[in-house]
């Protein structure tokens, strides 16, 4: 769902919508994302002046992550409300809208990728890993102390 300006400062404030956005295509370029199902997103948008509007919404994103140890999927959910506002006024107070229409589907993704947790991992990875063969020591996992002492060696 996109409004251009013109759209924007005719609309009644507040002004209600919901849609419906199926991030799928998106996806693909989100490398530890697997699945994510269509996103509900209701809200509403109200006029601050002809240039500036207050967007105030929620989203659920339900999605599967790969977990960071054994690359399956873990079930994960962003459940969120935003308060956001967009101006064509340059300001470090709004999100400036650079062209001439706020796109929904962007401002929900960003959300998104800003939400997401860097890895996830399943409760029991390490029981899962065990039982294909693989263990991890975490002990033998080198500090960045050791590196450094080691490369300053190294290099004496």
């Amino acid at each position: 769902m996109k409004w251009s300006i013109q759209q924007l400062r005719k609309l009644p404030t507040p002004y209600h919508f919901s849609d419906t956005i199926d991030f799928s295509e998106w996806i693909k370029s989100v490398d530890d994302i697997i699945s994510i199902d269509k996103v509900e997103v209701t809200g509403d948008i109200s006029k601050i002046d002809e240039e500036t509007f207050r967007f105030v919404y929620q989203f659920a994103a339900n999605m599967e992550l790969q977990c960071a140890l054994t690359l399956r999927p873990v079930p994960y959910v962003i459940d969120l409300t935003c308060d956001e506002v967009y101006s064509k006024v340059d300001s470090d107070d709004y999100f400036l809208i650079e062209k001439n229409t706020v796109d929904l589907d962007e401002m929900v993704w960003t959300n998104i990728l800003l939400e997401k947790p860097i890895n996830v991992t399943l409760p029991n990875a390490h029981e899962i890993l065990k039982s294909e063969g693989v263990v991890l020591d975490d002990t033998t996992t080198p500090t960045l102390a050791s590196v450094v002492s080691s490369a300053v060696k190294a290099i004496a």
